[in-house]
């Protein structure tokens, strides 16, 4: 693969990797305000499963797809989303007796959304695990 099939390779990744950002974000809350009479609590839950359901499968398939060399697993996914799910269940379960439904539903999308753009710039500037092929070449 040369240099700018590469680049081009990456730059497609990050196009998609930006327009599902963007239709989970709108997605979430909504869903979490339509499911807000079940409970405050019952609505991040539904929402939660629903959305990260669907997005794993949109990351397994058309954002980061094996065919392209990526390995989008249930246990990366999940190390990936834990924070954002985490985020979610605190800000309800701390909110929801002092704000709105609409109030909650946009003050738990923002704090989810900057607790995420944390956590993912984290995960892409730090090694996980690291690689056994370098650490073999060290010794």
């Amino acid at each position: 693969m040369t240099t700018d099939e590469r680049f081009e390779s990456g730059h497609h990744a990050l196009l998609r990797f930006g327009l599902s950002g963007i239709v989970f974000t709108i997605l979430g809350p909504m869903i979490f305000w339509l499911t807000y009479p079940l409970g405050p609590i019952a609505a991040v839950a539904v929402t939660e499963l629903t959305v990260h359901a669907m997005r794993f499968g949109a990351f397994r398939m058309l954002v980061f797809p094996a065919r392209k060399g990526y390995r989008v697993n249930l246990a990366r996914y999940v190390l990936s989303a834990l924070p954002m799910t985490c985020t979610g269940f605190a800000s309800v379960a701390l909110l929801h007796n002092h704000l709105s439904r609409t109030e909650l539903t946009v003050a738990g999308t923002l704090i989810t959304v900057l607790v995420s753009f944390v956590w993912t710039r984290f995960i892409y500037k730090h090694p996980v695990m690291p690689n056994v092929r370098e650490q073999m070449a060290k010794r």
